[in-house]
């Protein structure tokens, strides 16, 4: 994600990742987790809902191609579990994120 964006990055990978995965769960029974995350810039409580407009982005995404919205369940962790360097403009972008499990198959 872009520094204070819940704009997912234009990334065809991820695109391709998520709408495969639409396609695969469309008529299962699978739930789905989004815990959003951001970097350490700015206040904890507003990373906080930061982290979890992100996650509610890609939410909007499965819901628009066709996930039910009872079956996705949105967090946030804000900054408090980073997987790089926040020293880094790299480590930073890389903490924006949202990682998603698939909870039941």
């Amino acid at each position: 994600f872009p520094f204070k964006s819940t704009e997912k990055d234009k990334d065809p990978k991820v695109d391709a990742y998520l709408t495969k995965l639409v396609e695969k769960h469309k008529t299962t029974k699978a739930t789905f987790s989004l815990t959003g995350h951001t970097d350490n810039v700015g206040e904890d409580a507003n990373n906080v809902q930061l982290g979890l407009a992100r996650a509610k982005a890609i939410a909007k995404f499965l819901t628009d191609h066709g996930i039910a919205s009872d079956r996705i369940k949105v967090d946030s962790k804000g900054e408090s579990q980073p997987v790089a360097d926040n020293n880094t403009e790299d480590g930073r972008h890389q903490n924006r994120r949202v990682v998603l499990t698939t909870v039941n198959r």
